[in-house]
Parts: C-alpha cells; sequence; structure tokens
C-alpha cells in the first residue's frame, strides 16, 4: 500500500512548475498590467531572482550567470533611482541573459546566452503541450479524453485545409456553405471576444514571461555550438596533395609580404596624422576664425572611428589562421601591434575632438554616446592587441567584448544623466553656443533645475541672439516659461494618477518640489 505522503509529495512537484509560473504570472500582472515603469521592475526582478535561487541554489547559478543577474538587480535599483528609458533596458536585458546563463550553466558568452534565451522562447508552446500531457496523463481519470483529443487534432486541421481546398474549387460548394461559415466566424468572433479580453492576453503574455524566464525548455544545441570555440586558436595543417605541382611561394609567405607591405605604408601614414594630432589636438588647442568645428568633430570623428573599425577588420583578416604560427612572422606581428599602439592614440585624439566640442556646445546625448562607443572601440583595441600578441580565437574577442558591453551599460544605467547634462549646461562658460531647445526634450526630473535657474536660460538665449547663426529655436524667455509649465502641468497630471507599482524616487523628488507637504500643526 502506498504512503500517502509520497503521493501528495509526487503530485505536488508534477504540479510545481506550473504553480510556480502561474504565481509569477499573478505577480506581474499586479505588477505591471496598465503601468508605467518604476519600483515594479526592482520587485519582479527580485523575486524572478529569487525563484531562481531557490530552484537552482547560489552555488548552482556560474559566474556568468551571477554576474548577468547582479547587473540585472543594479539597473533594477536605478530604475527605482533615477527612472531613465536606459536603466529599464538593461534591467530587462540583464534578466534575460542571466536567466539563459542560468538555465545553462556551460555558457560563457552573452552571444550564446542571448541565442540560448531565444531558443528557450521558442520552444516553450511545444515544452508546455508536452507538460500538461504528462500532468494529465499522471492522472488517471482523464487519460482517454486527453489522448483522444490530442488524436483529433491533427485530422481537425487537414479537414479544414481540405475544406477551405473544395470551397476554392467548387463554387456552388462554396455558396452551400457560405451562411454556414459566416454564422460559425460569427459565433467564434463573439466566443473569443468574450474570453481573450485585453487582460487576459496580457496574462497569457505574463505566463509566457514566467515561463521562460523562470524555467529551462530549450535542447543542449546551443551550449554545444559555443563548446566548439577555445579562446585560443588551434594550428591547421594543410597538406598540398604531390600530385599537384609546386607553388612558386608558400601561400603563408606570400600573405606575409603583401601585409608587410600594407602594415609599413599604414605605419607611416597613421605616424604622419598622429603627429598632427598631437600637436594640434592634445595641447592648446583653441577655435580659429570661420573654423568648422562641427565639421571637424561630426564628419571627422566619425572617419577617424571608422579607420580604427577598419583597421580592426584587417588585422583579424591576416591573422585569422596559421598566420599566428608561422615562423618568419614575427616581423609581420611587430608592425601589427604597433598599429594597434598608433590607432589607440588615433583614439585618445578623437576623444580630445570630441572633448573640444563639449567644451565649446555643452553636453548632449549623441556626445556622451560618441564617447561611450568610442571607449567600446578602445577595448576591442586592447582585446585584439592580446588576440595578436598571444594567438587568441575571435571567439576570445567576441566573449570578452559582449561582456564589455554589458558591464558599461550597466554602468551607463548608474548615473541619472539628464539632471547631468542639465547641470553641465547651466554652469557652462560659453552660454551663447547652449541647446536650448534640449532643455524642454529632457524628462521630467528636471524641472526642478530648470524652474530655479530660469534666468541663466534666460541668459544664454539673450547670448545665442547675439550669435551670427542662430540654430536654436526657442529664443523668446515667454515660450520658453510656457512650454515649461505645459511640460510641468502634464507632469502633476500624469503622477496624481500613478500608482504604487509606478514609483521612483526621481518623480517623487519632482513632485515634493512642486507640491511640498504642509507642515503638521
Amino acid at each position: 500500500m502506498s504512503n500517502p505522503k509520497n503521493m501528495f509529495d509526487q503530485r505536488l512537484r508534477r504540479w510545481l512548475p506550473l504553480l510556480t509560473i502561474f504565481l509569477t504570472a499573478i505577480i506581474f500582472d499586479r505588477l505591471f498590467h496598465l503601468m508605467d515603469l518604476g519600483i515594479n521592475v526592482l520587485l519582479f526582478t527580485m523575486v524572478v531572482i529569487g525563484v531562481l535561487v531557490m530552484r537552482l541554489g547560489w552555488s548552482g547559478l556560474s559566474l556568468p550567470a551571477r554576474t548577468a543577474l547582479g547587473g540585472a538587480l543594479l539597473s533594477a535599483a536605478m530604475v527605482v533611482v533615477n527612472n531613465s528609458v536606459l536603466s529599464m533596458v538593461v534591467a530587462v536585458m540583464g534578466l534575460v541573459l542571466g536567466s539563459a546563463l542560468a538555465h545553462e550553466p556551460r555558457l560563457r558568452s552573452l552571444y550564446y546566452a542571448l541565442q540560448q534565451a531565444v531558443a528557450n522562447a521558442i520552444m516553450l508552446p511545444a515544452s508546455a503541450w508536452d507538460g500538461a500531457g504528462e500532468l494529465v496523463h499522471a492522472e488517471r481519470a482523464p487519460r482517454k479524453s486527453w489522448s483522444l483529443g490530442r488524436i483529433m487534432v491533427l485530422p481537425l486541421i487537414i479537414g479544414v485545409v481540405f475544406f477551405q481546398i473544395y470551397r476554392v474549387g467548387n463554387p456552388r460548394f462554396e455558396a452551400l456553405t457560405a451562411g454556414f461559415l459566416d454564422g460559425l466566424w460569427s459565433f467564434i468572433a463573439d466566443l473569443l471576444t468574450s474570453i481573450f479580453t485585453p487582460h487576459a492576453l496580457f496574462f497569457l503574455f505574463a505566463m509566457f514571461v514566467a515561463g521562460v524566464l523562470l524555467f529551462r525548455h530549450a535542447p543542449a544545441t546551443v551550449v554545444q555550438w559555443e563548446q566548439r570555440w577555445t579562446d585560443f586558436l588551434l594550428r591547421k595543417r594543410i597538406r598540398r596533395p604531390q600530385w599537384l605541382a609546386p607553388t612558386g611561394m608558400n601561400l603563408l609567405e606570400r600573405e606575409r609580404r603583401m601585409g608587410m607591405v600594407l602594415l609599413v605604408l599604414v605605419n607611416v601614414l597613421l605616424a604622419v596624422v598622429n603627429a598632427i594630432d598631437v600637436s594640434w589636438v592634445w595641447f592648446g588647442f583653441e577655435v580659429p576664425d570661420d573654423f568648422s568645428l562641427k565639421q571637424f568633430v561630426h564628419e571627422g570623428t566619425w572617419a577617424l572611428i571608422i579607420s580604427i573599425l577598419l583597421s580592426m577588420v584587417i588585422l583579424l583578416h591576416l591573422f585569422r589562421g596559421n598566420q599566428n604560427f608561422y615562423e618568419k612572422g614575427d616581423a609581420l606581428k611587430r608592425l601589427a601591434l604597433l598599429w594597434l599602439c598608433q590607432n589607440f592614440i588615433l583614439g585618445i585624439s578623437v576623444f580630445l575632438r570630441n572633448y573640444h566640442y563639449i567644451s565649446f556646445h555643452g553636453l548632449a546625448y549623441k556626445r556622451i554616446g560618441v564617447i561611450v562607443f568610442l571607449a567600446l572601440v578602445m577595448v576591442g583595441l586592447i582585446t585584439l592587441y592580446f588576440k595578436v600578441k598571444e594567438r587568441k580565437s575571435f571567439f576570445y574577442l567576441v566573449r570578452l567584448n559582449t561582456w564589455a558591453l554589458f558591464m558599461v551599460l550597466v554602468s551607463l544605467s548608474t548615473v541619472d544623466w539628464d539632471t547631468v547634462i542639465v547641470r553641465h549646461n547651466l554652469k557652462h562658460n560659453n552660454p551663447g553656443e547652449i541647446d536650448i531647445d534640449n532643455y524642454l526634450a529632457m524628462s521630467d526630473k528636471v524641472l526642478p533645475l530648470l524652474y530655479e535657474n530660469i534666468e541663466v536660460v534666460e541668459m544664454q538665449m539673450a547670448r545665442h541672439r547675439n550669435n551670427r547663426v542662430r540654430w536654436v529655436e526657442t529664443l523668446e524667455p515667454q515660450y520658453f516659461r510656457r512650454s515649461l509649465d505645459l511640460k510641468r502641468d502634464r507632469f502633476l497630471k500624469r503622477s496624481s494618477k500613478a500608482h504604487w507599482q509606478e514609483w521612483n524616487l526621481a518623480d517623487a523628488r519632482t513632485i515634493r518640489y512642486f507640491l511640498p507637504e504642509k507642515p503638521r500643526s
């Protein structure tokens, strides 16, 4: 006779995954349905990480999984503090990648972790179908009806296909069935409308999200793809068939000589460019009269960045295989490393160009974006340096640089960039060149800062009106004040209807500025 307690434990284990998904979906629904993002992002992130730790154990999470989930948690906390779009995006990205790495601890790279997450989402419907069948088959009574239902599905689908074919091929059959079909489709549409309400569809989406994040559904295919790659290159010996005529020059030697000529040429050219930039841009740079600083930075910066990227592609091609092991390749390798060092110096020059532009025109998101992109390019140069020097693989570059991108994004999410930009531009020592239109494009969290410094903004408008070239549209103080008031009114109206799930510290500070609490008597 079976133990009732053991039977209960077995049934609980069978139903526990579905119950976990269902309860998590309820939490997701209560936190996010018809809500803006705020503290709900942090709460849901904590729920997902907590469930993963309970299921897999802290020791069951690999170092990449812990890193990604830690980044997700930090970015989710920054949603509450800064309420920025970047922190929201990074929190979601970290949660998706972290869950994929948790489900497959053998994965090392974010590139394959993303593929694992996509495969997990694609395989979820099939896994849910199989899981439902196993649950029903585990119960004795409904087994026959479930099996009958599964047997009928394929014949019904094929029957619908032939029904449509016969309708197209026989006009009288189509006329005979038209009235029946119209009534049937109308009945089905009304039924689906009453069942699948917008809220019900959102709850189905919540079930999908919970299922993807909390459980593994994908096979081990992705990790098998990744395990084919290592951080170090392996030499591949290619033997020429004896029956072929001997070549006049070894292919590696021919490629080495061509690479030597190319690298000597580009090193000389880049040395000249770097010498000009160091003497012109690095020390005592001043904007000459009638000098297009915009062209100097915008077009010049991107041209130089493209040159750095093109240099990296060329070196990746040269050192893609056995050239790394060629006994005569030391000189080629030294020239390549020299070119990488010169490109690093060029990257510093590009950064200084952008710095001078910020010193003249102030901060903006695109200018910050250029600095971030340039920083990632510099990381790419450093990793490529070690790839050439230590015979590393392309997988090594992808793995390190994708992790660097993730770390940079997490770091960026910890900064309230709207406030940083506005504070910097309000204190800028070149007030006639500040983009005043950009003040109104910022988020609502900077409203108190703008109201407190309205005189500074009006002074910047007055300075800009004295310029020969006016590139700012907002130059009337009254228009700026009206626009600011409209922005404030929209914010207060929106915040008055906000729920606790949408709470964040940035909005709370702004509300406190406009609606200070009355002192208690």
